[in-house]
């Protein structure tokens, strides 16, 4: 990391069932290595600490990267983000997914840099709904930064069953980044790209195959 920056703690969340896969899709082998390999890669070049969130840690061992299971059970992906945040070393948390392995750390690195007295910074995409005219925009919560300071927040949230990370945002001073912005670093949207079903995984292998070079 940069001596400029913030010390950041990454967390994955590696939560799935992998319904539409079939299989753990966080271990299967993408090109050279396990899909969550990949990941782990792009998030150490950005980060200061890594932790892995799962259930299942025996899965995981042969990572060797510090593990923790959800504090509160079945609470989703907001659970997740709150066990992370619990137990990160640093106040600025950076979390992924385990099934994002085209992240750019260009982007990941601009991302944490805007953080600053902002209690989240998350990307936002658009997309087309054939039911109203505008695009819809929606938000990339696990491609997302968080400080430790929406802990309270998330607590609540779950306390009354609120699941929904998205939610989060109108709680807190989040800074959302439109695509003109976030295209700079990473023009195609690799970041986001999560694999959910074998034509995911055969997009990715093509990419990891030859065609893709991550932003350094």
């Amino acid at each position: 990391m940069d001596a400029t920056t913030p010390p950041v703690t990454g967390v994955i969340l590696a939560g799935g069932r992998s319904r539409r896969m079939g299989q753990n899709k966080a271990l299967m082998r993408l090109g050279n290595a396990p899909l969550i390999v990949h990941v782990i890669r792009q998030m150490e070049l950005v980060t200061d600490e890594l932790l892995l969130i799962t259930n299942e840690p025996d899965l995981y061992r042969a990572l060797s990267v510090p593990m923790y299971t959800d504090i509160l059970p079945d609470m989703g992906a907001l659970g997740g983000l709150h066990t992370g945040l619990t137990h990160a070393t640093h106040s600025v948390v950076l979390c992924v997914g385990c099934d994002m392995p085209l992240l750019q750390p260009n982007l990941l690195s601009h991302l944490i840099s805007l953080l600053k007295d902002y209690d989240a910074v998350v990307p936002c995409v658009e997309a087309a709904d054939v039911m109203k005219p505008e695009p819809v925009h929606i938000f990339q919560t696990l491609s997302a930064v968080y400080s430790q300071r929406c802990l309270p927040i998330i607590d609540g949230m779950l306390a009354t069953g609120e699941l929904r990370v998205h939610a989060l945002y109108d709680r807190i001073d989040a800074r959302i980044v439109q695509p003109e912005e976030w295209e700079i670093f990473d023009p195609q949207g690799l970041s986001f790209f999560n694999i959910n079903t074998p034509e995911d995984f055969e997009q990715a292998n093509r990419y990891i195959g030859g065609n893709y070079h991550a932003n350094c």
